[in-house]
């Protein structure tokens, strides 16, 4: 038996496995009883669009009439179920130092604010810790700067106060420490950046100065520097940064540091973590904005603390609550798969199972006929993914990738293969974001792939390959009396190197089964091209490990399949973030995962920073899709909508929000029981 047979049969056999254990959950009327699951590590990742039709899934916000129903006030242990663990206590290391997972910004996050923060579910700009909304940008001897008040009386949870001091503080540390990653947006401090913050200057206590080398547009201002900013406490970081800058490495430093004693200005302050079994959060009693009342009405009118913002002050109340924290703990289980923290959730040991993928198929009606749950489905904000390594062949030739697109079927993928519960994307902004999305250019991309036969598909991969150089020992073609195409051997590139095997980095099957199905399907459409390739379920922080080894390492995947959850969706940004060749995974840990460096993307990406109003950010967005959808460092696949179950126990403000729950952090702040 050859070895291409051997691995179709193999291939087959995987995909009947995976397969029978979707359609098995997905036709099961019963909720299998086994014993408490061990609260032991696994992986997860990503979420989707597009609500329901079916009635039985729909959440109900309307209020309660039975007063025995209304929470009660007193102080609980919100219980939240993961299937991923942390992978570091260090804020600074998760979100600059290569540790940028979401379960870690789930139990960090609530700790920490930026200036301003993105409301939800109106997904507007508000007040965090600046004392009103964004000031203007003022020209001052041909650079550009922003002078910006500041909330008074705002505490750390050790008690100090928040100043001024504070911001200039984590500008110095970024810039001095030459921390990376998503650091830098908020923070530009580099030569690459696009405007570069020259300098951030206190005022006074209560007053920060930004200095710009040009006018910082919406992108960057509020947006980067404003919305996604984070500020250190400098009592507490201090000492750190200090030692860190006489070393030779100080982000080193700096990320290495433990910080379980990181004060919080959050509703939530980091307690303890057990490795591999649960993380402990407990409520910030110095919380300077706990009884904040917030409304959203529907004309988009918010209302903070009586104060108006946007809109006539009109219309109907979407919702209206005060902040909390209400549970006086928080606890984070860890468990090993998706069943395992579904039965939990069913058993009530849990609340809510946080994740960026929602509840699988498989396993919703288990969470539907369960009696104690409630359930939430909403549009997200994300994607999942195939990336490809463009600092080596094949992933460095772009016929290749655009040979590769062809041949996945994404229709037939989805449809057929995952069932209808994920539905095929083209371009790299959701349609959950209606705001922001481009249904012209979306069917246009459409188009070019959708409804090809596989004769069609092979066709026009081969017409890209030959044209550019590519050779085959024996070519593939497709058999019209067979109806199927006949397998390709031994590829080799223009310069002449024949293609080794490749390797497809997905997550498994007990992560997440509709990656893990698609990892091994694609793996099929490459051998049908005559390329070697193997799929290999990995754990999520494994993949996560070898995509960002860490600075100076030499990054050496073939392709992996992933998702992400897509930032700030009020403006856009991510873009600049994921593929702008400042963002190298090697020189910074940032999020170019793929090394793609192009240089009309760049331009077309800063161009989004740049621009002084939504409608010149929408054009300049979809000019960077459109470089995007002819380069393919990522061919984006599917998505599906998040559904979320909760304890029926517990009171949310709202339900109904962009990429759902878990996109507020579970909303620990708010939660009630």
């Amino acid at each position: 038996m050859s070895i291409s047979s051997t691995s179709r049969i193999w291939r087959l056999v995987a995909i009947l496995a995976i397969f029978a254990l979707i359609a098995a959950a997905c036709g099961s009327d019963t909720t299998e009883e086994t014993d408490a699951p061990a609260a032991t590590t696994a992986p997860a990742d990503e979420p989707a669009d597009e609500p329901m039709d079916e009635p039985a899934d729909e959440p109900a916000d309307e209020p309660m009439d039975d007063p025995a129903d209304e929470p009660s006030g007193d102080p609980f242990t919100y219980r939240l179920g993961m299937t991923s663990d942390l992978t570091t206590t260090n804020y600074l290391g998760y979100l600059c130092g290569g540790d940028s997972t979401v379960y870690n910004s789930y139990v960090l996050g609530p700790a920490h604010l930026g200036l301003f923060s993105v409301d939800l579910p109106s997904l507007a700009v508000v007040p965090s810790l600046a004392e009103g909304m964004p000031a203007s940008p003022v020209e001052e001897g041909g650079s550009w700067t922003i002078t910006q008040p500041l909330k008074q009386g705002v505490m750390w949870s050790d008690g100090v106060e928040f100043t001024s001091a504070d911001v200039v503080f984590t500008w110095n540390a970024v810039r001095d420490g030459g921390l990376g990653a998503d650091c830098i947006a908020p923070y530009p401090h580099t030569e690459e950046s696009s405007p570069r913050l020259l300098s951030l200057e206190a005022l006074d206590d209560y007053t920060v100065k930004y200095t710009f080398d040009a006018r910082p547009g919406l992108g960057t201002w509020p947006h980067n520097v404003g919305a996604s900013g984070f500020v250190l406490s400098e009592n507490f970081w201090g000492p750190i940064v200090e030692e860190a800058l006489g070393s030779e490495d100080p982000a080193a430093i700096i990320y290495g540091a433990d910080g379980t004693g990181e004060p919080s200005i959050g509703s939530l302050k980091f307690d303890s973590w057990e490795e591999g079994a649960f993380v402990v959060n407990t409520a910030n009693s110095d919380y300077s904005f706990s009884g904040q009342q917030t409304t959203v009405y529907d004309d988009g009118t918010i209302e903070i603390d009586g104060e108006q913002f946007y809109g006539s002050g009109g219309g109907n109340i979407v919702t209206s609550y005060n902040d909390g924290p209400y549970a006086s703990q928080v606890t984070y289980s860890v468990y090993t798969d998706q069943s395992a923290a579904m039965l939990a959730l069913i058993n009530g040991e849990i609340d809510y199972w946080i994740n960026p993928l929602g509840v699988s198929p498989g396993l919703r009606g288990q969470g539907l006929e369960a009696g104690n749950l409630s359930v939430a489905v909403n549009a997200t904000n994300g994607m999942r993914y195939l990336a490809f390594n463009l600092r080596k062949s094949p992933g460095s030739y772009l016929e290749f990738r655009q040979a590769v697109a062809y041949m996945i079927d994404k229709e037939f993928l989805t449809q057929n293969v995952l069932q209808g519960v994920a539905f095929p994307m083209y371009v790299m902004v959701p349609e959950g974001n209606q705001k922001w999305f481009n249904n012209e250019f979306a069917d246009e991309v459409k188009s070019t792939y959708q409804g090809l036969s596989s004769e069609e598909r092979l066709a026009a991969a081969m017409d890209l390959l030959v044209a550019a150089g590519w050779t085959w020992d024996v070519d593939p073609f497709f058999d019209a009396d067979l109806g199927e195409i006949i397998p390709g051997e031994g590829i080799t590139d223009p310069a002449g190197v024949k293609v080794p095997e490749i390797e497809i980095l997905a997550p498994p099957a007990s992560y997440d089964p509709l990656r893990a199905t698609a990892s091994l399907w694609i793996e099929g459409w490459l051998e049908q091209l005559g390329v070697p390739a193997r799929a290999n379920p990995t754990d999520f922080n494994t993949i996560v490990a070898k995509i960002w080894p860490g600075v100076g390492e030499e990054i050496t995947f073939d392709m992996y399949i992933l998702g992400w959850s897509l930032g700030n969706p009020a403006l856009p940004t991510f873009h600049e973030a994921f593929w702008h060749s400042r963002y190298f995974a090697e020189d910074n840990d940032g999020n170019n995962s793929t090394g793609f460096a192009n240089a009309e993307f760049d331009a077309a990406a800063d161009a989004v920073l740049a621009a002084e109003t939504e409608e010149d950010a929408y054009d300049k967005i979809w000019e960077a899709e459109a470089i995007l959808a002819e380069q393919l460092p990522y061919v984006v696949l599917f998505d599906t909508p998040i559904t979320e179950f909760f304890s029926n126990e517990l009171t949310f403000p709202f339900t109904q929000t962009l990429s759902g729950l878990q996109f507020g952090q579970g909303f620990a702040g708010l939660v009630q029981k």
